[in-house]
């Protein structure tokens, strides 16, 4: 499950490029769960997309345990990789 809450003020709101990152690699992924829905490689998907909130998660289906890891994990390289060059903005931290 991806979990995004908080704003990262690193800028102007609707020009804060931090923020903007972040919320592209939820949308990504929510289409990403989205698409292996309908083609059933996962089931309850969980998407919340809203301003400084986003949840996102979904159970795979089990033969395709190894394609939904490889998405989520992929999106979170990017958020790790944000966190990375932009410390003071953002937070990156994997639970459970």
């Amino acid at each position: 499950m991806l979990t995004v809450t908080g704003h990262a003020n690193s800028g102007e709101p609707g020009h804060d490029l931090v923020c903007a990152s972040a919320s592209i690699l939820a949308y990504t992924l929510a289409v990403n769960v989205e698409t292996l829905v309908e083609s059933g490689q996962a089931k309850y998907p969980t998407i919340k997309l809203e301003a400084g909130d986003a949840k996102v998660r979904c159970d795979a289906v089990r033969r395709y345990s190894s394609v939904v890891q490889l998405i989520f994990s992929s999106i979170c390289a990017g958020f790790a990789l944000l966190a990375s060059n932009y410390p003071d903005y953002i937070t990156y931290k994997v639970m459970g």
